[in-house]
């Protein structure tokens, strides 16, 4: 399998997030605690100003028949909403995949889960005007792969899971046994996509790890997903985290560090030549 080089900026991002935990741990100097609140303010911004760049130009509908996803602003609206509940009734109705429906199902019951979904309510909204978008796109693409299995892989519907935020609440509430553990460190998930080595921990349980192009990932906007599912991830372990080792306060800053940094690597490949 051929691996392409994480760039340079996003491993430099790498070394801020080692500086963040290191803070946290105490054995940080002044002057890269100095230095390390500089940089990921300019992270942040950084992150910030990619959800902003896309789509200011496809804005006006075409003139013949319904507007496309790609002149559309940068959400799908009531087009996407419609698009990502069709592909999430995919999921409801794959019998295959019955016992992980389940599971979530009951993670969903939880008063934990409601909490959560109280407080993120905004988060979960941003997360489906994103899957609503990209399922729009898709749609309107010749790639093979999507999305969902991408994620998902080929042998089910499960992948499409992911199109709706509050269902994906229910799958980090699962792997993070409801926000008690910290998940895999995957630094950047679009190196998953891409093939950079920020997805090592991942790449041997996709099947589609590393296989796809820039050019898919930029243009399908897969990215913003990411952005609000990490979104949607600082907030729950701000509402609901009780880590069983550490406190809570490296629980989020933790979560929050992989959300800048794995932002920030997608917005290197988006913007990059």
């Amino acid at each position: 399998t051929t691996t392409t080089k994480k760039p340079k900026s996003t491993m430099n991002n790498a070394r801020n997030l080692a500086l963040i935990l290191a803070i946290h741990a105490g054995s940080a100097s002044a002057v890269e605690k100095e230095s390390s609140t500089s940089s990921l303010r300019q992270v942040a911004a950084d992150a910030a100003a990619f959800l902003r760049i896309e789509h200011k130009h496809h804005s006006t509908p075409t003139a013949d028949g319904p507007p496309t996803a790609t002149d559309l602003p940068r959400f799908g609206g009531e087009q996407g909403n419609a698009c990502r509940r069709a592909a999430l009734e995919k999921f409801k109705n794959d019998e295959s995949i019955q016992v992980k429906k389940d599971a979530l199902l009951a993670i969903m019951a939880t008063d934990l889960y409601h909490t959560a979904v109280e407080r993120c309510g905004p988060e979960i909204q941003m997360y489906d005007r994103a899957s609503g978008l990209v399922c729009l796109l898709e749609e309107e693409s010749s790639y093979n792969t999507t999305y969902a299995s991408f994620w998902g892989g080929d042998n089910s519907d499960y992948g499409y899971v992911y199109y709706d935020g509050a269902y994906d609440l229910a799958t980090m509430m699962e792997y993070t046994q409801s926000f008690t553990v910290l998940s895999s460190n995957v630094g950047c998930l679009a190196d998953c996509y891409l093939g950079g080595d920020g997805c090592t921990e991942l790449e041997n349980w996709l099947t589609y790890s590393g296989t796809i192009c820039k050019e898919q990932f930029c243009s399908l906007k897969w990215g913003e997903i990411d952005e609000a599912y990490h979104a949607l991830r600082v907030c729950a372990a701000q509402a609901i985290a009780q880590p069983t080792d550490g406190d809570k306060d490296e629980y989020v800053s933790a979560t929050h560090s992989n959300q800048v940094t794995s932002n920030l690597c997608a917005f290197n490949y988006c913007t990059s030549n």
